[in-house]
């Protein structure tokens, strides 16, 4: 065998190595981010944690990864996707052992910034990939198979820091995540990016302008931020709604949105394929008409089992236009003429991740406030309300493929 044939197994440079990696990448961030939830109010409150503190803990994520998000694309699109991808993994895994053996607040901050950290790092780089690496015409179903690994992520992370916890100790889940982060991040060493040419002006505001100005990223943005915004709106609200309705526990409640992200998943590389086929336009256009109907339903419904077929249906039409706003992201950019060259897609994606961050902060403020004035209905009407003007904004504005 030549010996530089067989160096290039070891070598991941694109097809399916290389969404694989990518996938593994945004399911083992998402596994994470999982764990932490149900765990960690629960630690903070024996280490005498308030209420408000232990919401400052949580927005500790949030503020790191809006911070971080756009300088870290940009440095991707000067140095490099590979050093991101691998800080992303390797210091995740630094994160989960200081989550561990945190036994002051200051520290679970800690921990926690550094977490919001290295999602701002993985998911700038890791989508930029995709758009490095994979023609325009199949992006919208390579971003739907990623965004169907964050979903089983965000399906798998509570189910796993449960099991773990209540049988090996609070701190198993997070020796567990740090051990997987740190076998990701030895599958990213192998990820190889072309050589770099010089380009000192890509950290300029002028070079940058193609990202801040263009119309369908804007949109793209948008979307996602309505995407996060529903989701986030339906964390803090249902829980309640659900136990005061219907009676049900913990375990019920967390099967229903279990139900929601099992039909995202499913629904994320249909929606992106569909998109690559029509255009991102039209499943856009209705996915959003769709989740404005389908919404109000979730709290009009007496029956527990319309509940569940409403939620995943929820999730499904969420997915429809959620999906595709990602690849309008790489549409919007022309790619690098030669491999060497920097792209500006780790820009946009930290931009993207941006607008991700900043809707999960804005639906639990949103649906809070309107489900304890007017109730859940109330929320989920005025949340329809902005998706169909959405809708009619991207119909007009979002031009054809």
């Amino acid at each position: 065998m030549d010996g530089r044939h067989g160096k290039n197994l070891f070598r991941i440079t694109g097809g399916t190595p290389l969404l694989v990696l990518v996938c593994a990448v945004v399911l083992v961030d998402s596994v994470g981010y999982g764990v932490v939830v149900p765990i960690i109010p629960l630690y903070a409150e024996k280490l005498g944690v308030g209420d408000f503190a232990i919401g400052f803990l949580f927005a500790a994520y949030a503020i790191a990864l809006f911070v971080a998000a756009i300088p870290f694309g940009i440095l991707s699109d000067r140095l490099g996707r590979k050093p991101f991808v691998l800080f992303g993994m390797f210091a995740m895994a630094g994160a989960f052992v200081f989550y561990a053996l945190a036994n002051s607040y200051p520290m679970l901050v800690f921990a926690r910034a550094l977490d919001g950290l290295t999602a701002a790092a993985t998911w700038s780089a890791a989508l930029a990939l995709l758009g490095d690496r994979f023609e325009g015409g199949e992006m919208g179903t390579k971003m739907g198979w990623a965004m169907a690994a964050a979903a089983v992520g965000g399906i798998a992370g509570p189910l796993v820091g449960g099991i773990l916890s209540d049988s090996l100790g609070h701190r198993s889940p997070f020796y567990a995540i740090g051990i997987v982060c740190l076998l990701g991040g030895l599958a990213a060493v192998f990820l190889e990016d072309p050589p770099r040419k010089e380009r000192t002006s890509s950290l300029t505001w002028k070079a940058l302008k193609p990202v801040y100005t263009s119309r369908n990223l804007m949109i793209a943005c948008v979307v996602t931020l309505i995407t996060t915004m529903g989701l986030g709106l339906l964390e803090p609200t249902m829980p309640l709604y659900l136990k005061n309705k219907f009676h049900l526990g913990t375990t019920g409640i967390g099967m229903i949105f279990g139900v929601t992200m099992l039909f995202y998943a499913t629904a994320s590389p249909l929606a992106g394929r569909l998109s690559d086929a029509v255009g991102r336009k039209k499943p856009i256009v209705a996915g959003l008409a769709a989740t404005a109907v389908i919404a109000p339903f979730v709290a009009i419904f007496k029956n527990i089992v319309a509940v569940y077929v409403m939620m995943g249906l929820f999730g499904a039409a969420i997915a429809f236009f959620g999906t595709p706003s990602f690849p309008l992201v790489t549409d919007a950019l022309s790619r690098a003429s030669d491999p060497g060259e920097a792209s500006l897609f780790g820009a946009a994606f930290g931009l993207l991740n941006v607008c991700w961050s900043l809707g999960y902060t804005l639906g639990p403020l949103l649906g809070g406030s309107l489900m304890g004035w007017a109730g859940l209905l109330a929320a989920l009407l005025a949340y329809s309300v902005l998706l169909a003007g959405l809708a009619v904004t991207v119909w007009f504005l979002l031009p054809e493929a």
